[in-house]
């Protein structure tokens, strides 16, 4: 008889610009696991209603109390700014936040600094939100069932970049640690991946408007999930049981929908000037985020064929301040500038510009897009692929969606059913099922710091070290799995077995590294990078015959470690510390 470990899935999609929760019980996923209409999704009230809340908190003056999240965060962070300056700076107000994890080396005495200029641990400010989502999900829980769901009978999902590297994914897990999640009961979803599972879970013949597309057996495609922060990028093929195997590995980079943003604010910059614009928001908090809804509104609806002129509400307080700085109105001030002056003009409270000028903020960000696709379609191992799926939230703009249809007009492109709720919904299936995928392709190779004895005319003189009577070559890098490779879910890899330099020693250390190559030789090489570090305590006589295997496990979504002492045949299993 199957054991039920869990009654509940719950899934949160901590994202860039927007976040939510979603959860499903194991009952109903066994009844119909092909039905994600039965998972329930948070809503949210804002000037309309929505699915996803932005990414904003507001903390209170301890540092350690969340006051409001989402809308009501940024509603409230406006109304102190308007009222009470002086209270302002008591609080902490972040948004947008996600990013400060992508393609760096994560520490875990890091800061961010709050949009009003304070500053607070980062692995605090997102434990808070995750913590904030943790809670508001069992409350929502608890309104539908009636009753208090034991949280030990919920299985956790934390979604993240596929691109991200390991730290910034141990830097998640412990932050989810510190809100109350159990790590054993908690397991981080790539995001591309789990969208990709979604797109093989809803029912096909809704899929792009009706366009036929059976994803059976041997089908290969592309999935683009283009979020707020990042683009995602990972292939698959659907095997005979159903399961997804990697066939390229995750790539992309930081060409989210917030990169458009930053060009119309650049834009409006320009257009008023620097001083301005940074008043504006210093003093006009809450006209600032209502420019922010009102602009999310007008990307999300602008079209490629779109030729008459796109008109926004401009707050007056900005014209006011303008005025006041320049001493002339800014519609004035735009007429005698050659520059704006066929392009742009006021009226009343609105701003009306041309359709040319809408399209241009998305112009960077596309070719950034367009370029890498065309670099991956160029090779070898997607050749054969004439599926791209897209998802996520800026997928669903028809801008990037013409984009990717005129660049691969011999492919078909499907946007699924509500493609922003694909990683969310995606995630809940992937917590019912995790087995559901097969074979992931490994980004980089892996292994680990160590040292051979010196063979002369074979290793560089300058990495030789005299330990006692004995010559060694330093700086070794020991491939345990080489780019490129596919490898099983959580299957263990070949062991590596390693000795101690010194009788006296009781613990083997090792330094994890990564590199873009295929095969090197140095950790010193180009493209090397130390990631964590391995300690191994199973070693409990001294003498220089000690010996320890070390085996990895690379397809899970986190990178686990076996050391075996090879004397007593005891067993360490570990993860290694990607985060200083």
């Amino acid at each position: 008889m199957e054991k039920v470990d869990y009654v509940v899935v719950a899934a949160i999609d901590l994202g860039t610009a927007y976040s939510s929760w979603a959860c499903s019980y194991r009952h109903e996923y066994k009844r119909n696991p092909r039905n994600p209409e039965r998972i329930i999704c948070r809503t949210w009230k804002g000037q309309r209603i929505s699915l996803k809340a932005p990414t904003a908190i507001l903390v209170q003056d301890d540092g350690k109390t969340l006051d409001k999240f989402g809308y009501e965060a940024e509603d409230k962070y406006a109304e102190m700014a308007e009222a009470d300056a002086d209270e302002l700076h008591t609080w902490y107000y972040f948004r947008q936040f996600k990013m400060v994890l992508h393609d760096q080396k994560i520490k875990r005495d890091m800061t961010l600094e709050s949009e009003n200029g304070r500053t607070l641990p980062a692995l605090r400010v997102f434990a808070l939100t995750i913590e904030y989502l943790k809670k508001d999900l069992l409350d929502g829980i608890g309104i539908k069932m009636m009753t208090v769901l034991d949280e030990s009978q919920i299985r956790w999902v934390l979604t993240v970049p596929a691109i991200w590297d390991e730290s910034a994914k141990q830097f998640m897990r412990e932050a989810a640690a510190e809100a109350g999640i159990p790590s054993n009961q908690l397991t981080l979803a790539l995001e591309p991946e789990v969208a990709s599972l979604y797109c093989n879970t809803i029912p096909l013949a809704s899929a792009n408007e009706g366009e036929a597309c059976v994803l059976h057996s041997g089908a290969k495609y592309v999935l683009i999930d283009a979020g707020g922060g990042t683009v995602d990028i990972i292939a698959h093929e659907v095997m005979c049981d159903g399961s997804l195997n990697e066939i390229y590995r995750s790539n992309g980079g930081p060409w989210g929908g917030t990169e458009v943003d930053k060009a119309y604010f650049n834009f409006l910059t320009d257009l008023i000037g620097k001083s301005v614009f940074d008043n504006f928001k210093k003093k006009h908090m809450e006209d600032y985020i209502y420019l922010c809804r009102e602009f999310e509104q007008k990307k999300r609806t602008i079209e490629p064929d779109h030729v008459s002129k796109v008109t926004t509400l401009l707050p007056g307080s900005l014209k006011e301040l303008f005025k006041n700085e320049n001493h002339q109105e800014l519609a004035t001030s735009i007429m005698s500038n050659g520059r704006w002056s066929q392009d742009v003009e006021f009226v009343s409270d609105k701003m009306r510009m041309e359709a040319h000028i809408m399209k241009e903020l998305f112009a960077n960000v596309l070719k950034f897009i367009s370029d890498h696709l065309q670099l991956i379609f160029s090779g070898d191992s997607l050749k054969d692929v004439n599926i791209i799926m897209m998802v996520g939230g800026f997928s669903e703009s028809k801008m990037l969606q013409e984009m990717v249809r005129n660049t691969f007009p011999e492919k078909m492109v499907i946007v699924p059913p509500q493609a922003g709720l694909a990683v969310l919904k995606g995630a809940v299936l992937f917590g019912h099922n995790p087995a559901v995928i097969g074979h992931r392709v490994c980004r980089f190779s892996y292994g680990v710091k160590t040292s051979l004895h010196f063979v002369n005319g074979k290793h560089r003189e300058d990495k030789r070290k005299t330990v006692g009577n004995k010559d060694f070559c330093v700086d070794i890098f020991d491939i345990h799995i080489h780019k490129g490779q596919s490898v099983k879910l959580n299957a263990k890899q070949v062991p590596m077995v390693y000795k101690p330099q010194k009788p006296e020693q009781k613990i083997v250390s090792f330094k994890f590294y990564s590199s873009s190559e295929c095969s090197p030789i140095y950790v010193t090489d180009e493209g090397c990078r130390e990631l964590g570090k391995i300690t191994v305590d199973v070693i409990r006589e001294s003498t220089m015959e000690n010996a320890v295997e070390v085996s990895f496990m690379f397809g899970g979504t986190e990178i686990q470690v076996e050391a075996r002492d090879k004397k007593t045949g005891k067993a360490t299993y570990t993860k290694v510390d990607f985060i200083e």
